[in-house]
Parts: C-alpha cells; structure tokens; sequence
C-alpha cells in the first residue's frame, strides 16, 4: 500500500515536471505560489528525492521510512503536493505514516 503510495506520487510528479518543462510555464500554482515553472520543477523533484530510494526490493530503506522522512523534512507547500497527489486517488496520506506537525527524523540506512 505505501510502495503504491510512492509511485502515485512520483509518477504524478514526473508527469508534471515534463508538462511544465514542455510548455515552460507553471501549473502546480495552487501548490508552490509565487514560484515560476522551474522553481516548481524543483520543488516537485526534491519530493521525489527520498521517495524513489524506498522502492528499491534491496535498499536500505523501507517505503514507509521514505515517506515518513519524505514528509517529515519537506515544505508545506510540498506536503500539500503529497496529500493532493494521493487523495484524488482515495488515498489518506495519514492512514500510511504520521503527520503530526513538527517531526522532523534521520533517514535509517
């Protein structure tokens, strides 16, 4: 369920990295405001980051870990991303991992 999760959100990620960097125009506005369409390139990407190491079958890290971490150490703004992402596929993101305000944790592995 939570390797589902994470492919749900960098799969939508990509999607709009590649539109935006085709069209060279934002269209995450309403996520990352005030920035431009490179600006939320990055954001989106940076979502990314910790996410992909979690679906590795040999990794270090479990898809729960890098979710929690991914969640933990992101932005509101990027957060927001992650809870749009996966609830227009019914999905909670604190049915997977704990959002309590302020945690921030080290990556195990």
């Amino acid at each position: 369920m939570i390797a589902d999760a994470i492919v749900v959100v960098v799969h939508e990620s990509v999607l709009f990295m590649r539109a935006m960097s085709h069209r060279r125009e934002s269209m995450c506005d309403e996520f990352f405001p005030g920035c431009d369409y490179q600006q939320q390139i990055r954001e989106l990407a940076d979502v990314c980051d910790n996410l992909v190491p979690g679906l590795r079958p040999n990794g270090p890290r479990r898809p729960r870990d890098a979710l929690q971490f991914t969640w933990d150490s992101r932005s509101r703004h990027q957060q927001d991303w992650i809870r749009h992402c996966l609830a227009v596929r019914g999905v909670r993101v604190e049915d997977l991992i704990s959002t309590a305000p302020g945690r921030r944790r080290v990556m195990p592995g």
